[in-house]
């Protein structure tokens, strides 16, 4: 658990705003967020490719459905809720199917390419502590879609983790920039904090497309 600064920038947005997070492995995350929409306050949760936001002032539930590469109403980018938070802890996002295809050294970085397909994935690792420097994806035809760099590492409480976390989109000019505040590991989590509990007859808005979807009478 701990606290995060964000800043925001695209070709038509600026935005910054704080919040309160906590992560349960292996991939469940809540942010408390201040300070976004304006002076809304709201709650973001997490789990696996999934997410919702809730923003009790507007009356509204995001949800994160349709083509995640359409724009995120929320945030004004093409990055969902559950790619910023996998990148803030430092998920590599490697899996069986991705194929390695290079392992370079030079002493002090170990450099990792793989083959997913349409996309090819180059990591930075510090072979010391075994964490992501930089993630990197490019299409087959070289064009960069996404780096991410990772800075000013410390020791929190037994862990490597970097305090500072820069994602940008190249094709699109966006920039997210994450800053850790504080942080505390191994603490215990409330019960149902991976849960929000929301008014009747809510509205529920589609997260990707920001198209009205629906009313619910319970959730």
């Amino acid at each position: 658990m701990g606290r995060v600064s964000v800043e925001i920038e695209t070709a038509t947005l600026e935005a910054a705003f704080s919040a309160d997070y906590y992560f349960s492995a292996p991939d469940s995350f809540r942010a408390d967020i201040h300070g976004l929409l304006g002076t809304t306050a709201g709650a973001m949760i997490s789990i696996g490719d999934s997410a919702v936001a809730y923003f009790p002032s507007k009356g509204t539930l995001f949800v994160a459905v349709g083509n995640p590469e359409e724009e995120n109403p929320v945030l004004g980018l093409r990055f969902g809720f559950s790619d910023l938070m996998k990148a803030m802890i430092g998920f590599s996002g490697i899996g069986k199917e991705d194929s390695l295809v290079l392992f370079d050294s030079d002493g002090e970085i170990y450099e990792l390419s793989f083959d997913r397909g349409p996309e090819m994935i180059r990591l930075e690792v510090l072979p010391t502590v075994w964490v992501p420097s930089s993630k990197q994806v490019f299409t087959k035809d070289g064009v960069s879609t996404l780096d991410i760099g990772y800075y000013d590492f410390i020791e929190s409480e037994g862990s490597i983790r970097a305090k500072r976390i820069i994602i940008t989109n190249p094709v699109r000019g966006e920039v997210v920039k994450m800053s850790i505040e504080k942080e505390y590991i191994g603490r215990k989590l409330p019960e149902g904090l991976f849960e929000i509990d929301v008014p009747d007859d809510i509205e529920i808005w589609k997260l990707t497309q920001g198209v009205h979807r629906e009313k619910k009478t319970a959730y």
